[in-house]
């Protein structure tokens, strides 16, 4: 079985072998976004002989972490035949996807998992907790009568100015907000694919935006896919905007994170709210994702050994000194209870902030002294990541 990158002449066999094992059949513009995506990406193939009978992509996207942008590679439509099943090709792809990634520069990953234990073994780990909520007519929330400036458009009928305040605001945000996306016009593009009734409604406060949501009303409900406020009085704008709708619809569903008070200030907050975790990071270049990371206050060097079965290039000790700067340094000079040792998940969940330390150094079952657990949650940041996309 040969793992290599799929050639333009076989990507008619990608399309072939993502019909075949997903649910949906892509037609129109969906299909479109697909191949545009297997054009754009690290496109890997098993092969027996000349038949692509398994398949990975590794989509070319970034991640914002406490500020800084990370390129980062989006693993997604992973996929064999049945006959060639239980015959390790997954695995194959994974391991050589690492390669990849880290060849490409992408320190850091992101997938949907169809199984959490699956990726887990690959070194992928949970690291946000999606809310979604639906709101009944009677439990709307009201913030009075005020008039509002609000702006409208949707992919059928644009405003290529407006459009274009709201995709710098959007990306603005999103550095603003640990574990975003920056959305570039291919993504957006992606997006009117998939979901071409897609309407906008823009906030603005003294002539400049403030916020906006993507939404789309159907079957009497108000769904909403994007929403981006900059502080309380727009996130109330925009509220005050989604329940105009009152007369023409009776559910407001969305999701948020689980992380926020969402509806604590609504005068009826206990409304239906799931929470569901359905995305995983791995942190695929240790060395590359820790000397562009944003340290904190790093009072005295820290020491972290890294285990990682799948990338023989993190498995090291490394050491980060007091400028932030990071070395890769020889084991038996520091003592083991100065050191913190994670496997990658953990490494990787901590890092984008899902864990703190001490939840990290808890599920390792070692001992580390509580001076050198305060030293490392000091040196980072304590914002809690909020990722939204799919792929």
């Amino acid at each position: 079985m040969e793992i290599k990158i799929i050639p333009p002449k076989d990507f008619l066999q990608v399309h072939q072998l993502r019909d075949y094992c997903f649910p949906n059949k892509y037609t129109g513009a969906r299909r479109d976004d697909f191949h545009y995506w297997v054009e754009h990406s690290t496109t890997l193939g098993a092969y027996d002989e000349h038949k692509v009978v398994g398949q990975l992509l590794i989509l070319p996207l970034n991640m914002t972490i406490n500020g800084k942008n990370y390129d980062m590679g989006g693993i997604g439509f992973v996929a064999t035949y049945p006959e060639y099943r239980q015959q390790g090709i997954i695995k194959k792809l994974m391991t050589e996807a690492l390669k990849k990634m880290r060849e490409n520069g992408q320190s850091i990953s992101v997938l949907a998992p169809f199984s959490v234990s699956f990726y887990r073994y690959f070194g992928w780990e949970l690291f946000f907790e999606k809310l979604h909520y639906t709101i009944p007519q009677s439990m709307f929330p009201a913030f009075g009568k005020q008039l509002d400036v609000v702006k409208r458009m949707s992919f059928e009928w644009p405003e290529r100015d407006l459009f274009q305040v709201i995709k710098d605001f959007h990306n603005a945000q999103a550095l603003f907000n640990n574990g975003s996306m920056l959305r570039d016009d291919a993504w957006w593009k992606r997006i009117e694919r998939r979901m071409p009734d897609s309407h906008f409604a823009a906030y603005f406060n003294d002539d400049k935006i403030a916020g906006y949501i993507r939404y789309k009303i159907k079957d009497e409900t108000f769904e909403i896919h994007d929403f981006i406020a900059e502080d309380l009085l727009a996130e109330q704008a925009i509220w005050r905007f989604i329940t105009s709708h009152a007369a023409s619809v009776s559910n407001i569903k969305g999701v948020t994170s689980n992380n926020h008070q969402f509806g604590f200030y609504f005068k009826e907050p206990q409304f239906k709210k799931e929470v569901v975790q359905d995305v995983m990071v791995r942190i695929v270049d240790a060395l590359r994702f820790m000397q562009h990371y944003p340290w904190g206050d790093i009072q005295e060097p820290l020491y972290i050994q890294i285990e990682d079965a799948f990338c023989s290039w993190n498995e090291h000790v490394f050491q980060i000194n007091k400028s932030g700067d990071v070395s890769i340094i020889e084991t038996n000079s520091i003592p083991e209870m100065h050191m913190l040792t994670l496997t990658i998940n953990l490494f990787s969940a901590m890092m984008v902030g899902y864990l703190t330390v001490k939840d990290a150094v808890m599920y390792t079952n070692k001992h580390l002294t509580e001076d050198i657990i305060d030293r490392w949650q000091l040196a980072l940041p304590s914002i809690k990541p909020a990722f939204y996309e799919y792929f």
